[in-house]
């Protein structure tokens, strides 16, 4: 029924030059709220929407963040391709649950690394941590961008589809080259899948962390992406600059870089308690007590 808007859709994606993820995520979650109404599109109205995100929210205990996702592709498909005026006070934004994601300590980081058999698995996470990356960036790694002499790894394209390096580390560089001899010396994707002419899946890469995860007794929530969270919190323990770690990380917004301040140690970084300034007598009490 909706055939024609929906390759529409795919154009407009292509006209605005979003990544082929974003581009994958907007075509089915569209696909999906124009099945739930089961209306050609030029009829849907702001009442089918709300039906469907109420659907999303009490029938399916979605997330305000994935509501949030649906709605923006929602809201493009409206714009863009059905040239349509969006309303926001009629569909507004959810508010989001600002959940800390778990922090590991170095010597968690560090058992998680060492004890992994599967080289490969080990250069990948080893990576993920030492230089901050997103699993989608060391999947899409090159072997060419690991720049030896600079120490530094270049990270094309990112998330918010601009070039960045970040640092590397003196020790994963020794991993990183073990592996390479060890994996028939890769010289297009660094971290091949399985046919070798393409990279290496997200889902491939979270599969085994969490397996390694539940081996070792970690925390369950522990992800691929708990690595990068690690590497900032640990970075600013550390005393490293927090605009460094904002553009290591590739953040654009300093917002995004705020919640590793709520996460790290305030010990390591030297803040310590008013309380704990007080000048203590020698014997715990006053004169007046004895």
């Amino acid at each position: 029924m909706n055939e024609k808007y929906l390759l529409k859709l795919q154009q407009d994606m292509q006209l605005k030059n979003f990544t082929t993820n974003t581009c994958k995520d907007y075509y089915r979650f569209v696909k999906r709220f124009l099945d739930f109404t089961n209306k050609d599109a030029m009829s849907i109205t702001y009442a089918d929407i709300r039906r469907f995100i109420f659907h999303m929210k009490d029938n399916e205990n979605k997330k305000a963040s994935t509501i949030n996702v649906y709605t923006a592709a929602i809201r493009f498909f409206f714009e863009y391709t059905l040239g349509y005026v969006w309303d926001s006070k009629k569909i507004p934004k959810m508010k989001r649950d600002r959940k800390l994601p778990v922090i590991l300590t170095r010597e968690q980081v560090n058992m998680l690394i060492d004890s992994m058999d599967n080289y490969k698995h080990k250069a990948i996470t080893a990576t993920m941590y030492s230089s901050g990356l997103r699993v989608s960036e060391v999947c899409h790694l090159h072997y060419e961008d690991i720049r030896r002499n600079q120490m530094m790894i270049h990270v094309p394209l990112s998330k918010n589809r601009q070039d960045r390096y970040t640092i590397l580390s003196v020790r994963n560089l020794e991993i990183l080259t073990e592996y390479w001899y060890r994996y028939n010396r890769p010289r297009g994707w660094l971290f091949p899948g399985m046919g070798g002419n393409e990279p290496l899946t997200n889902a491939a890469v979270e599969r085994f962390i969490k397996s390694h995860v539940r081996k070792l007794g970690l925390p369950e929530d522990v992800s691929p992406h708990t690595m990068r969270h690690c590497f900032a919190c640990h970075a600013l323990e550390d005393g490293v600059s927090y605009t460094f770690i904002q553009q290591l990380l590739g953040h654009r917004s300093p917002k995004s870089t705020d919640v590793y301040l709520q996460m790290t140690s305030k010990a390591l970084m030297g803040i310590r308690s008013p309380f704990d300034t007080f000048k203590q007598e020698e014997n715990g009490g006053s004169d007046n007590d004895k």
